[in-house]
């Protein structure tokens, strides 16, 4: 392989003077990574989707709860305070031009098949299901047989009556999916894994859904917050199905710093591409960036600890290794400087499908030159849905170096 050889570096004291300095110096410049002489786990990056297990609703289903969708939608805006709102805007810049339906106009195939094709992202949202069956049999499917409807499309109710982590998008209203509890969507992952020994690494986004907008929907089902005994669960799943060896966790980049953030800094304490392979890296999201309502990951897990997820933060925290920039048009000085400190940050290169709509290459081509590690798309083949020429499409081999923070020359050759 041709990997990134390097020299003396130079590590900014303050995100605004690299960025400053970085723009002066011109895009082809690369940080260097003291005493490394191997591409490293974040110096890569790699396409994936954005709600991978996702399968198309029954048309029946959106006739029934679309319309309630959007009142609720509009209302859950209204409510929330300035600041999370001009989050939200910043997250989801289309979602009120085009409305909340319309963004749930894509198609996924199932895990393997991503994964075959060279996607070395996936993102499963989870619900917590102690008792099992809660989801097993949603309320527009009640209401449409209450009709007549015999024809429903299936929702893989056998699996869903058992206990444990259920995977989908917003329960009661987009509900299918190609691996409806989180021990089978690990279990597709490791079959196919098992098959293909030595792969580029696998980045596994793991979005804990709280209670939210379907508690304004009379007869859903209740949707209950994580907690500490969830997330324990969460983190022995993925052990019991890939195994602790298969995975990328925060005690492997600690080492002796003081925090988690600290061996980030580091720069080279992530492990090499080589050590890498065959292996998968899980990144909790922090919905709204609420992190009091994630905090039964981090308690008594010091900079993560014992964990298996890197957990989304901000820098600053002694846990943050890992960074969520969704929007890179927002402000496109931010995800570089990120990258050069040492975070792994995921970007999007559609949003809400809207750029795929319009075919508009914009964000995609401006977000792969960021040097995120992590893009996800919804639309990785051509033609895509609506027809046009607008797509994502996979890296050879999984992954590329990233452009960034490593030199012009690096080539990623299996």
């Amino acid at each position: 392989m041709n990997y990134l050889k390097t020299g003396s570096g130079l590590l900014f004291l303050t995100l605004v003077v690299f960025t400053s300095v970085r723009l002066i110096a011109g895009a082809s410049e690369s940080l260097a990574l003291e005493d490394s002489h191997e591409l490293r786990l974040n110096q890569i990056q790699v396409i994936g989707t954005h709600n991978s297990y996702a399968q198309p609703p029954d048309l029946r289903v959106m006739g029934i709860m679309g319309p309630r969708l959007e009142a609720i939608f509009s209302a859950y805006v209204n409510q929330m305070s300035p600041e999370k709102n001009a989050k939200f805007k910043e997250e989801h810049p289309g979602l009120f031009e085009m409305g909340f339906v319309a963004s749930l106009g894509y198609i996924h195939p199932p895990l393997e098949y991503q994964l075959r094709v060279g996607l070395r992202s996936l993102e499963l949202d989870m619900y917590v299901d102690r008792e099992g069956g809660r989801f097993a049999d949603p309320l527009p499917y009640q209401q449409l047989r209450e009709q007549g409807a015999h024809d429903l499309a299936p929702i893989y109710d056998n699996a869903l009556k058992q206990p444990g982590l259920k995977v989908l998008h917003i329960s009661d209203i987009d509900f299918r999916s190609h691996c409806p509890t989180f021990r089978i969507c690990l279990t597709q992952m490791r079959q196919w894994s098992d098959q293909n020994s030595g792969h580029t690494p696998v980045f596994v986004m793991l979005e804990p859904k709280l209670p939210g907008i379907n508690k304004a929907i009379p007869g859903s089902a209740d949707v209950d917050a994580f907690t500490e005994a969830d997330f324990d669960e969460m983190d022995s799943t993925i052990i019991d199905v890939l195994g602790r060896e298969r995975v990328v966790a925060p005690d492997d980049i600690r080492g002796t710093a003081a925090s988690l953030e600290d061996a980030v800094l580091a720069l080279k304490n992530w492990p090499t591409l080589e050590k890498s392979r065959g292996k998968f890296v899980f990144l909790l999201l922090v919905p709204g960036e609420n992190f009091k309502a994630l905090a039964g990951y981090t308690n008594n897990h010091p900079s993560l600890k014992g964990r298996m997820a890197f957990m989304q933060g901000r820098p600053g925290m002694p846990h943050t290794a890992f960074v969520l920039v969704d929007n890179h048009l927002k402000d496109p000085t931010v995800i570089p400087a990120l990258v050069n400190q040492g975070y792994l940050v995921r970007s999007r290169a559609d949003i809400d499908t809207y750029e795929a709509r319009v075919n508009d290459p914009e964000r995609r081509d401006k977000t792969l030159a960021s040097g995120a590690h992590v893009i996800s798309t919804d639309f990785f083949t051509i033609p895509n849905i609506y027809g046009n020429g607008y797509s994502v499409k996979p890296f050879r081999y999984g992954a590329r170096c990233n452009p960034i923070n490593t030199q012009d020359d690096c080539v990623i050759d299996k």
